[in-house]
């Protein structure tokens, strides 16, 4: 798509994609691109005068000021209607004479490549993309296309390296095609800084660097100097030269020390701590940098700087190495990921001490922590001194309520917490004070207490913004996205979690990023987005697996409850039963009762003994606030054997439970079952009701959808209940969903058996099988059904009936005959006689009708989705008019009784049909304009004059849609076939202003 604004600048050194851009942006023919070698101010205004198409100058060279003015000035003189864009590598001053118009600049990064983007080229070149390799290619070329195609085809020849050769071709184009065209002062600039990071105007200035401030503005704009990956909100931004760039252009290891020592002193001064460590030690003063690590480590590692950290510290000799930079060197570690590492060095740290210091007791019980194993992180608790103070002491307290929260233990982990805020008061840390608010929202949250969840969540949160603590800003985030999730608010969960992940990556934590991407993906299996969740689940399965981490676990029990949600029996209990193996020996409560609770619905169907054993599993292993999926799992296995009042009871105590902690999706699987449990369809009707209300207002629509194909299913179903009903399960099919995920799910056995198909050719199906000629005995018998089908559930007179059926026979004798066919109708419908005779014709002495409440018809199901599809419409409700219109439009195969297009009792209905199919197409043609969907509004316009190619108000619609999505040629197209239309049936032609574009307001306000 070419860019809103009629004028736009691109600045960005050689390789950065700008001529891709602009071919992108102007597609031939009809942009004039500048050859080159000429003067660009006269082609701007010889391109003018030749026409109205874009005009491009690529590859424009440094112009002195005088000619950048005089090109400026060409422009100005152009119509703004006319796009121009103006591409170079030398960043040319031109704001300043640009003057008044709608000028936009695009720069590398906005031509910059994404991860993703580094992830299909490796794919595209080798196969297949390891996300870990996309991301350090990624981080070393910044994005910049040309390193970045350079970076990947070595990996297709030499394979991966743990980071791209600058000796070869990524050097050499640097050398040769990027470097050349900065001045000398820049040049010697990078020589000096190299890898330097942050790199600020300031340091520059220490380096030596005249005109600074100019320097890095210049290299800003042409995409040398660009902000380190993992940016996060409320963080400072990190300005550091691209890595390959900065190799190839480095002095050497003499003028590197010099450069090293240098920017130390400034980092020292001006912060930030990690920087100053890593440049002492490259200076080669490890004390100074040991010094730095002792004074500063807390704050580098909480800051994201882990890599670095376990760097430094292990080229530090041993004897350099004491307490604190084990101590230190466990939390990189940990951190990092590499749980087993870190244990070691915290055991360093330790030595023989018995009791532990709460420095070190912390610190090991949140290895075994991370590793999902609640039982061993109480353990190293508890081999803490009793009775110490101050921060650690804090710490201490907080990790202790996270492991008995973990292990099911809320009351006691609420009180550890609330132990956790009173110490780190009493010590005055605000980084403890923030952990410990943290830990006591999290278990606040678990109890129930949602207010004072968000309270405690709203004190850590500018605690850690103040200190900078990247990590308690991730593990803030994260357990912000878990509350959204358990309070059904998945699109905010998934807002939360995405930027959980940014935080994670900024933190250099990938066993937090892991935790980001599984609640990434709850949110998306609850918001109906199943593949992109099954990605995710597996990805943070990945991870943990390669860390031996327990953890894995929560993120098994996702994919399984994603695979139940779908249907998907046989891999959902696979995955419960690895869920349970896992979380049995490590306490994992918060894993265990939902994966016993689900595994006994899903064996439900096939051993109702063994489902019942996993759900009484499930409740004994389950507190108070873990009560509700063993309840359900009871309730629906009470039903299943035929006690509905125990599972109503079992569906009451469950809503209380879900009420209580505040889960709005737990109540509405509470109001499911006792809907599935009621013998009043009217009370059945309600519970559903409310259930499609929760799962509306969180967003989940195909859970939503589920509960409406259930609602439908319920003797005695309205129209609009079973109008509903097609969309949704539309949406079902989408999503590959099912609607009874249990088997004795609401209503399922009195699903219609029948279904009457008379959009087409006349069909009769019974239980999915079309009922074949033979079984009717008499075409007359069909006939008969198709006149009933014909007046649409309306009682016919009798002898209205004979007169249709035998136009010439003696009234008298055809009422017997009229009564045989009626039986055989009856037969046909109900052939085991399982339903009442009046189930599907009803009948007295003077008049016969089809129940089509009972009776599935297809011609009534498109006229009530029709008529459903106008209320919405006249609503304003366009996204679900359209869903209702799309799932009418499949409905419709063809014209009723298309078989039988001249007998009289066919008319009215035909035409009644006909008339419903043009208004769905125009109402479709409508929403997919309102939709931003022109596309879509073309073929259904088109679909409806191929009907009636005289609908004069069709192919006014259709130029307008053509003409508005700059489809002139087919505008023009089809405004000659609407003359054409128009002079045949005698009508005015259309007026040739139907042609021109419509000036939106915002176009008129400029």
């Amino acid at each position: 798509m070419a860019p809103a604004a009629s004028r736009r600048m691109v600045i960005a050194a050689a390789g950065y994609g700008k001529t891709t851009a602009l071919r992108r942006w102007c597609p031939a023919p009809g942009a004039r691109w500048w050859p080159g070698g000429t003067d660009p101010a006269a082609f701007v205004v010889d391109a003018a005068a030749a026409g109205d198409g874009p005009i491009v100058l690529d590859d424009l060279p440094a112009l002195p000021d005088g000619e950048l003015r005089r090109l400026l000035r060409a422009v100005a003189g152009v119509s703004a209607d006319v796009e121009i864009v103006l591409a170079s590598r030398w960043p040319l001053a031109w704001r300043p004479h640009a003057g008044p118009g709608r000028w936009t600049e695009a720069g590398p990064a906005e031509l910059a490549c994404t991860v993703d983007d580094v992830a299909e080229l490796l794919t595209e070149a080798c196969g297949a993309a390891d996300p870990d390799l996309a991301a350090r290619l990624h981080a070393a070329t910044a994005g910049w296309p040309a390193l970045v195609q350079l970076a990947v085809e070595a990996v297709r020849v030499h394979g991966p390296a743990p980071e791209p050769a600058v000796a070869g071709p990524l050097a050499a184009y640097v050398r040769d095609q990027v470097l050349p065209d900065l001045p000398e002062d820049a040049r010697l600039l990078l020589a000096r800084a190299g890898e330097l990071s942050p790199l600020t105007a300031g340091l520059c200035a220490a380096l030596g660097t005249p005109e600074a401030e100019a320097l890095t503005a210049l290299l800003r704009q042409v995409g040398v100097l660009v902000r380190e990956p993992g940016a996060a909100p409320g963080l400072p931004v990190v300005e550091r030269i691209v890595p390959v760039v900065a190799q190839a252009a480095a002095a050497d290891d003499a003028g590197g020390r010099a450069a090293a020592r240098t920017a130390a002193a400034w980092y020292r001064e001006h912060g930030p701590a990690a920087a100053a460590a890593r440049e002492l030690m490259r200076a080669g003063d490890r004390a100074g940098a040991a010094q730095v690590l002792r004074e500063h480590g807390g704050r580098i590692v909480s800051g994201g700087h882990v890599a670095l950290v376990v760097r430094l510290v292990g080229e530090l000799p041993p004897e350099e190495r004491d307490e604190r930079l084990w101590l230190l060197l466990g939390d990189a570690l940990r951190t990092s990921g590499d749980l087993g590492a870190a244990q070691r060095a915290y055991e360093e740290a330790a030595g023989t001490r018995r009791p532990l210091p709460a420095a070190t007791a912390w610190r090991l019980g949140r290895v075994s922590y991370q590793r999902g194993d609640a039982h061993g992180a109480l353990a190293a608790f508890a081999r803490a001194a009793p009775g110490e103070s101050g921060a650690d002491a804090a710490l201490l307290a907080a990790a202790v309520a996270n492991a008995r929260l973990l292990a099911g233990d809320v009351d006691d982990a609420v009180d550890s917490a609330r132990h956790a805020v009173r110490t780190a008061a009493a010590a005055g840390d605000d980084a403890a004070l923030a952990a410990a608010y943290l830990s006591l929202a999290l278990c606040l949250g678990v109890a129930g207490d949602s207010a004072g969840s968000a309270e405690h969540f709203a004190l850590a949160l500018p605690m850690a913004q103040r200190t900078g603590d990247v990590l308690l800003l991730t593990q803030i985030h994260t357990n912000r996205s878990y509350q959204q999730l358990q309070q059904a608010h998945y699109a905010a969960a998934l807002e939360s979690a995405e930027l959980c992940a940014v935080y994670a990556q900024a933190a250099g934590s990938p066993s937090l990023h892991a935790i980001a991407t599984s609640n990434e993906a709850d949110a998306l299996a609850m918001l109906g987005r199943y593949d992109e969740a099954a990605r995710r689940y597996r990805a943070a399965i990945a991870h943990y697996q390669r860390h031996g981490s327990r953890r894995f676990a929560g993120a098994v029990l996702g994919l399984a409850e994603l695979y139940w949600r779908r249907g998907w029996r046989e891999q959902a209990r696979a995955a419960y039963e690895q869920v349970i193996e896992v979380a049995s020996g490590a306490g994992n409560a918060h894993v265990l009762v939902p994966a016993l609770a689900g595994l006994a619905l899903t064996v439900l169907a096939d051993d109702v003994k063994a489902a019942a054993g996993y759900a009484e599993a499930a409740v004994d292993q389950a507190g108070p606030e873990l009560s509700r999926p063993g309840l359900l799992a009871q309730g629906w296995i009470a039903l299943h054997q035929g006690a509905p009042v125990r599972a109503a009871e079992l569906a009451t105590e469950a809503a209380r439970a879900a009420r209580t902690r505040s889960e709005p999706a737990g109540l509405a699987d509470a109001l499911e079952l006792r809907a599935a449990a009621e013998p009043d369809p009217h009370r059945a009707r309600a519970a559903l009701r409310e259930a499609r209300a929760i799962w509306t207002e969180a967003g989940a629509a195909v859970e939503a959808a589920r509960i409406a194909v259930l609602a439908a299913r319920l003797p005695g179903a309205g129209a609009d209940e079973r109008a509903d009903a097609l969309p949704a399960a539309q949406r079902l099919a989408a999503a590959d969903a099912l609607a009874d995920r249990i088997g004795a799910a609401t209503g399922s056995a009195d699903r219609p058996q029948v279904r009457v198909r008379a959009l087409g050719r006349f069909e009769v199906e019974l239980a999915g099988q079309v009922v074949p000629a033979s079984s009717w005995q008499s075409r007359k018998a069909r006939d008969l059904l198709r006149i009933l089908v014909a007046r649409r559930g309306r009682p016919v007179p009798r002898s209205e009936l004979c007169e249709l059926l035998w136009p010439d026979a003696d009234g008298q004798k055809t009422g017997h005959r009229l009564s045989v066919l009626l039986n055989i109708v009856r037969g046909v419908l109900d052939p085991a006689k399982v339903h009442a005779p009046d189930h599907h014709l009803s009948a007295d002495q003077s008049s016969i009708a089809l129940n089509v409440a009972t009776t599935g018809v297809d011609v009534e199901d498109f006229l009530d989705q029709v008529a459903r599809a106008r209320r919405l419409v006249e609503q304003q409700a366009v996204e679900q008019a359209r869903l209702a219109l799309l799932a009418a439009d499949q409905l419709y195969r063809a014209d009723a009784f298309e078989d039988e297009p001249y007998t009289e009792w066919a008319g009215p209905l035909h035409e009644e049909a006909r008339a419903a199919y043009l208004a769905m197409l125009r109402m479709l043609a409508h929403t997919s304009r309102l939709a931003g969907q022109p596309g879509a509004a073309v073929s259904y316009l088109l679909r409806l004059l191929e009907r009636d190619p005289y609908d004069e108000r069709a192919h006014r619609s259709l130029v307008r849609t053509l003409v508005a999505g700059g489809q002139h040629g087919e505008a023009r197209r089809a405004f000659a076939r609407y003359g054409e239309a128009m002079r045949a049936i005698g009508v005015s032609p259309p007026d040739r202003d139907l042609l021109v574009p419509v000036q939106r307001a915002d176009a008129v306000r400029r």
